[in-house]
């Protein structure tokens, strides 16, 4: 594959404020292609084309993240940041770059197509905010399974704390058992998750261009909903990776040997720091956000 040799897993772990531009452009590379080849039902093909692109190198990049917790003599939270910042920076900035590019499509299409070619991220928004209500009013939803039978919910004005934590656990758990099944693979999910965020986004904006350009009302939006955005969206990329690792270490190693339970730690205490930043997370978006407004 071309890109994967241009952009090898190496140059992304040396430059990894790079991939958010690498993000944006496998995301307009993956919904181009998708209207261009399936311009009945773009909105999924997109997703398909965009994880494709990211894939070989991330697949790489995982091996790497493993070889350095085997290589890795003794346990050290220290450590496990040290070598672990990268790839974690990877997936944070593939992930905004995607939301951006998804968002940017919604913002400046016309709204029937928009509503057309992203279909089924906005059944999302329009399930639960309705087609003719205040688009201020409501909830994005962060992530979903199998038509959104598992979302994560991003923004709520009606929802507690605890209804919050609990549903966007359900999201870090389907991150954790995809990643195990799939490693590397399990970009599908959190390439959805981008998706869903920047259509929304996008379309709220659109959407109360009365306010102002569209494109202002998007990085407004976006500044709003950030703080809690990212710690939430965080928490998934390292239940992604712990899961990632260990699915490695499974294939790789002997099962209970040393480098093996090394490797298994590791993940285990990322997938618990995970939990701790999806506390966080929620209690910034239920106690905090409230106090900004849009």
């Amino acid at each position: 594959m071309v890109f994967e040799q241009i952009f090898g897993p190496k140059w992304l772990e040396k430059k990894p404020g790079l991939t958010f531009l690498l993000g944006f452009v496998y995301a307009e590379l993956g919904i181009i292609s998708a209207l261009l080849i399936f311009p009945e039902n773009p909105s999924l093909i997109s997703i398909g084309f965009i994880s494709i692109l990211i894939l070989p190198s991330l697949n790489q990049l995982l091996s790497m993240e493993t070889n350095q917790d085997i290589k890795r003599k003794k346990f050290s939270l220290i450590y496990l940041f040290k070598d672990h910042y990268d790839i974690l920076s990877v997936y944070a900035f593939l992930f905004l770059g995607i939301l951006l590019a998804y968002g940017i499509f919604a913002a400046v299409l016309p709204a029937a197509h928009t509503e057309r070619v992203f279909e089924v991220q906005l059944d999302i928004y329009f399930s639960n905010v309705g087609r003719s209500i205040d688009p201020y009013v409501g909830t994005i939803q962060g992530a979903a399974v199998q038509g959104a039978s598992v979302a994560g919910i991003a923004y709520s004005q009606a929802a507690d704390f605890w209804s919050i934590f609990l549903n966007n656990l359900k999201v870090i758990l389907v991150c954790l058992v995809f990643s195990l099944v799939y490693g590397a693979g399990s970009i599908l999910f959190l390439t959805w998750n981008a998706s869903v965020w920047g259509t929304i986004f996008g379309y709220v904006a659109k959407r109360t261009a009365d306010t102002g350009p569209e494109i202002v009302n998007f990085f407004v939006i976006m500044a709003c909903v950030f703080p809690h955005m990212i710690s939430e969206a965080l928490s998934y990329f390292m239940a992604v990776f712990a899961g990632g690792i260990i699915s490695k270490a499974v294939i790789r190693e002997k099962f209970d040997s040393r480098m093996f339970n090394h490797v298994l730690l590791d993940g285990f205490v990322i997938f618990f720091l995970a939990l701790v930043l999806l506390l966080i997370a929620a209690w910034l978006e239920v106690y905090i956000f409230p106090f900004f407004t849009c």
